[in-house]
């Protein structure tokens, strides 16, 4: 009797997620497990069959710093990252996400038939009841947790204007000790609910007025879970190794490890800081801290247009400020028709300095608009990307007509750009950096490496062709050579098209389900 499986991958050039030498082999999938990796049988019959011949085999892409958080409710196909081979994203990062008793009405805002929540278990358990086309792990965000606390608005990389109010002055303080409290205890749930860690986002509200101790007393509980601590640090330019060592320091002192989201050097005045902000975290490993970073392979960044006046970073005299023609409309939640342009364009068109005319952006716009700014160098990028430490993520926000192109094109730009036409990586270690490491990393269990046993999680590419095809002017485009991706044992892409299978779940940590 043949044997008999329900996905057979046949001939393809393996990379187990490890950084090894890929080896050709077959897989054989059952259910949502790889059975076998080497050889299945000529005779063996299964329910698909696909021929790998001239692709790579590797375990489906994780996307450590994604803001996907209703999003995949919203938009459950989550096109932008399964077409890029994205079968995981790790949401709440930078502070925001989701929060316990008010965040589901996001979701109904946005739309119709959609899920609510009361809880993070909660969350999770909308995810299993509405599954999207990727999987979903969580951090709890310290800027939703305190804007609770403390009786704000909550912050938000949302899906409607609704989503984000403008935060009243009460948290312009300290927490007090009951609110610290009330935090913790909204941590320690999201952990037992299996979420990875906290985060922080420390350009914005409410989190920029959150000492440095206030932090440390309210990540004290990710020590008893085996969370890590990420952050958005408090400075990219000037204060770029001061905000560093603020990150170490909290991860250091509540004895857990930090991830650093999306190291750069922000600001033509501070390029090529990169390499002291490295130097930085090799001492602090060499300390015996577990600190590790992640990047997006761009020279522009993306973030609500509010933070960017919030911080001074436009129309000031500031070395690290921006031009009006650095700064792209993307998302604009009341005016629509803005997007696409710059704030150059629309302080032209009104007659009035740039910061004026993004103070008018924001006013008529809403708080929830989002903006591409250009402020890295490439030789930043190419140094970030080769170090050990740096782990992929998109920092996507797929929202608005023009979102960074990052949300369709990380991935596949660095096999594409960084790895065959410049060599910067090897491709045995960017898929390293793209599913083993943080897999490891981050506690997802069974994930991350193509194994016998281990979720049947895949993408299958075409190391000659994969490319990146999204742009800043048209950034909503599938990437090239990528066509097959596997979720869960299921095909979400099936010879470059988008099946719309809802094959994804919720990720706990350190639960191989």
């Amino acid at each position: 009797m043949p044997e008999q499986y329900d996905l057979i991958i046949r001939g393809g050039a393996v990379l187990d997620g490890s950084g090894a030498p890929g080896v050709r082999a077959d897989l054989a999938v059952r259910g949502d497990r790889i059975v076998t990796v080497g050889e299945v049988p000529a005779d063996a019959v299964a329910g698909e069959t696909v021929d790998a011949q001239g692709l790579v085999v590797a375990p489906g892409f994780i996307d450590v710093h994604a803001h996907d958080d209703t999003l995949v409710l919203v938009e459950p196909d989550s096109e932008g990252k399964v077409m890029q081979g994205v079968t995981t994203v790790v949401n709440g990062n930078c502070g925001a996400g989701v929060v316990p008793y008010r965040s589901s009405r996001r979701a109904q805002e946005a739309g119709a038939d959609l899920p609510t929540w009361d809880s993070y278990p909660g969350y999770l358990e909308a995810i299993a009841s509405h599954p999207p086309s990727i999987n979903v792990a969580t951090l709890v965000g310290f800027g939703t947790m305190r804007a609770g606390a403390l009786g704000g608005a909550l912050p938000s990389f949302g899906t409607t204007p609704a989503s984000s109010g403008v935060l009243g002055a009460d948290v312009e303080r300290p927490a007090t000790a009951e609110e610290v409290t009330r935090m913790q205890a909204w941590l320690r749930e999201g952990l037992e609910a299996g979420a990875v860690g906290m985060s922080t986002g420390l350009i914005y509200e409410p989190d920029r007025y959150a000492s440095t101790d206030e932090i440390v007393e309210v990540a004290r509980p990710l020590a008893d879970f085996g969370a890590l601590y990420a952050s958005h640090v408090r400075g990219e330019g000037a204060t770029l190794l001061d905000a560093h060592a603020e990150a170490m320091e909290i991860g250091r002192r509540v004895g857990v490890p930090v991830q650093i989201s999306h190291h750069k050097a922000s600001g033509r005045a501070f390029w090529g800081r990169v390499r002291d902000s490295i130097r930085q975290i090799e001492e602090a490993r060499a300390r015996g801290e577990q600190v590790t970073t992640d990047q997006y392979p761009y020279t522009a960044g993306s973030t609500r247009l509010a933070a960017l006046l919030l911080n001074g970073r436009i129309g000031d005299s500031t070395a690290d400020g921006l031009r009006g023609e650095d700064v792209l409309l993307a998302s604009v939640p009341e005016r629509p028709d803005w997007e696409g342009k710059s704030v150059a364009d629309l302080a032209d068109e009104w007659d009035v300095p740039p910061k004026q005319a993004a103070e008018r952006v924001v006013e008529e716009g809403g708080r929830a608009t989002i903006v591409v700014q250009f402020a890295m160098d490439e030789a930043d990028v190419r140094t970030v990307l080769s170090h050990e430490t740096t782990m992929v993520g998109t920092d996507g926000l797929g929202f608005g007509s023009r979102p960074h192109p990052r949300h369709y094109g990380t991935y596949p730009r660095i096999l594409g750009k960084y790895v065959r036409e410049e060599g910067v990586i090897t491709l045995e270690n960017a898929v390293w950096k793209m599913s083993g490491f943080p897999a490891t990393k981050f506690n997802l269990a069974g994930r991350g490496f193509v194994r016998e046993g281990h979720i049947a999680d895949l993408v299958l590419f075409d190391p000659e062709t994969v490319i990146d095809v999204a742009t800043y002017e048209d950034s909503r485009r599938a990437p090239l050579g990528m066509p097959w991706v596997f979720v869960n044992g299921t095909a979400v892409v099936r010879e470059g098209a988008h099946t719309h299978e809802r094959a994804g779940r919720p990720v706990r940590r350190g639960v191989d389900a």
